[in-house]
């Protein structure tokens, strides 16, 4: 493993915005701070061509119509019986009243009888359980360790189904640390490949919105069914309309969408329709998983969407991603390190057994190359694998201190970009060679080191402020121009509310010498936080206009926005587009305008 020389935002005279301040985008490699919406950069910002897009904000909680919610009438025949006997009169009344004496008597009898039997029947049924019990132990204890597990992993009292137990217990361990790094209801998101729509899964509700971000509008659906539970991930479909694939703890839903006929009327011609804010139609189909067995069978073919047989180990998903023409669907999961690869068409699963049977080698992560030709994933037993998707062989880095956390293909296929957790590194997976050639090497390309820098108020005094900690998540936008990185909340850590942007040159990790930045800083982002409220203003004879004017320089404490998701838009002809879900639920869209620079060059 080698280095190459890093420098420092402070090196290039780069210090992060006030507190105060909101980032809006990023022009001549410049970004544009914010104090309020008066600020007058705003103007100018707009004037130089920068585009200033809206923000949009996702609640905590949802009140939403139960999916699985029955309709019936037999609640409602009680309050109409009570109705009835209201119009009845005192005789009536008084009649149904003897009535009532004589038949207590007889119902408690009843009762009393069939309470005996009930207990007499208990004990004989768990006499015979324990009888039944005992001779499951022998008949377990003389087959074979895997067989066992497959024939009693269901039958209570049994050791297999303690040892089942014990594994849904450990799933369960790791599928709520997972939710607990999810901060505020937004727990991924998902921009489709070819057109402005953006699916936002809700942490909370187990749903999915639609945002169409080219006409500003929610798509009228919400997508939700009762098996769609924990969602952890989403990809959408390349070259196929609008299917979505959804990755839960009960395997992967399918989501196919119609859009709406008054969309498809008004499109273009040489487009696929939009979705508009009509109703569409959607269906879905459910690709669950049956229980590992020591060979870690898996299904040949497309589950029925109305299956009702999930097994919870088996199926839980925590990655997923479509080879870029949209063929195979590879999923990553929870309960093991193996890896299936789904032929969506042929409705066909392959699995790749690598990387462990346990949860412990669990996969975290997992992304195809921009050109299809490698797969790299990465697992809770620290390993960041590299396959080659012609004969699915594999390469191992496993020498990391921690677990690789989050990664980023270069556009051009030819380097990985990512960071450990815990780690203030960020490294390069670089291959050398043209596909399906498996000679690569990792090289750490620079560091962030959490430090105390100056910041500048509206005021013009100066203070230093904490920046910086632990890498927690990065993305290269798909022009291979710009990286982000976030920072996780430790005990390093300062004000993890910024993001640190570089300029990316991968082509310098391919250079000889190693003395040219592969990543050089360019500047702070930080979140829609105003530190200031509006002031109003009064005519001196209003009382309250002293108690204004003495309190118009006090700063107003607003909670620190921290960055729960972070990604590029996949097409943005004027250069990148940041999509940033903050932990308060909103989600702002940040753009970097250099293509015509690039053209130029």
């Amino acid at each position: 493993m080698c280095a190459y020389r890093a420098t420092t935002f402070e090196e290039r005279g780069i210090y992060p915005p006030p507190k105060e301040s909101v980032t809006v985008g990023e022009a001549d490699l410049k970004f544009i701070h914010l104090r309020d919406g008066n600020d007058p950069g705003l103007l100018q910002y707009v004037r130089n061509g920068g585009i200033a897009f809206p923000h949009i904000m996702v609640p905590d909680t949802l009140q939403l119509r139960s999916v699985s919610q029955p309709h019936s009438d037999v609640n409602a025949l009680p309050n109409a019986a009570s109705v009835l006997r209201r119009s009845s009169g005192d005789q009536a009344e008084t009649s149904a009243n003897t009535k009532e004496g004589g038949l207590q008597s007889t119902l408690s009898t009843m009762i009393s009888h069939a309470a005996w039997l009930w207990n007499a029947k208990q004990n004989i049924g768990e006499a015979i359980d324990n009888i039944k019990t005992q001779s499951l132990l022998a008949v377990e204890s003389r087959l074979p360790g895997p067989l066992s597990q497959v024939i009693f992993s269901h039958v209570s009292g049994t050791a297999s189904a303690a040892k089942a137990d014990a594994l849904k217990i450990e799933e369960a361990e790791g599928y709520r640390s997972m939710l607990a790094k999810t901060e505020g209801p937004i727990s991924c998101v998902a921009w489709h490949p070819h057109r402005s729509l953006i699916a936002i899964a809700h942490h909370a509700a187990d749903c999915i919105f639609i945002y169409d971000l080219a006409n500003d509008t929610w798509c009228a659906n919400v997508l939700q069914n009762a098996y769609m539970k924990g969602i952890s991930c989403m990809a959408w479909q390349p070259n196929c309309g609008y299917t979505l694939a959804v990755g839960c703890i009960t395997g992967v839903c399918l989501w196919n969408i119609v859009p709406p006929s008054s969309a498809a009327e008004t499109a273009d011609v040489q487009k696929a329709p939009g979705l508009g804010s009509g109703q569409f139609s959607a269906w879905m189909t459910m690709l669950s998983f049956p229980p590992l067995s020591g060979a870690h069978q898996y299904p040949s073919q497309l589950s029925a969407s109305n299956h009702p047989a999930f097994h919870h180990t088996a199926s839980s998903v925590s990655a997923i991603t479509f080879s870029r023409n949209g063929q195979w669907l590879i999923t990553g999961h929870q309960a093991h390190g193996h890896l299936t690869v789904w032929d969506v068409a042929l409705g066909t699963a392959t699995p790749l057994k690598r990387s462990g049977s346990t949860s412990r080698s669990a996969t975290l992560q997992l992304g195809i190359s921009p050109d299809d030709r490698y797969l790299v994933t990465t697992h809770a037993n620290g390993q960041l694998r590299l396959w080659e998707t012609e004969n699915w062989a594999s390469q191992v880095w496993s020498d990391f201190k921690t677990n690789v956390v989050q990664f980023a293909w270069s556009p051009d296929s030819k380097a990985v970009y990512f960071a450990c957790e815990g780690g203030h590194d960020i490294y390069a997976l670089v291959l050398y060679k043209m596909a399906p050639s498996l000679d690569a090497d990792v090289t750490v390309v620079t560091s962030f080191e959490p430090h105390a820098a100056t910041v500048t108020d509206e005021d013009g005094d100066s203070k230093r402020i904490h920046v910086g900690g632990a890498i927690k998540s990065l993305a290269v936008d798909p022009r291979g121009q710009r990286l982000v990185v976030s920072f996780d909340d430790d005990s390093t850590s300062g004000d993890i509310s910024l993001l640190a942007v570089y300029l990316v040159d991968t082509e310098a990790l391919f250079r000889a010498g190693g003395d040219s930045n592969a990543l050089m800083p360019l500047g702070y982002i930080r979140g829609p936080n105003w530190g200031k409220q509006p002031q109003v203003e009064r005519q001196p004879s209003d009382p309250t206009h002293k108690a204004e004017k003495a309190a118009k320089n006090r700063r107003v404490r607003v909670g620190t926005p921290i960055p729960s998701w972070f990604g590029f838009a996949p097409n943005f002809e004027s250069g990148s587009l940041l999509t940033v879900a903050w932990a308060n639920g909103k989600i702002s869209f940040i753009p970097s305008l250099f293509a015509s620079r690039i053209s130029k060059q």
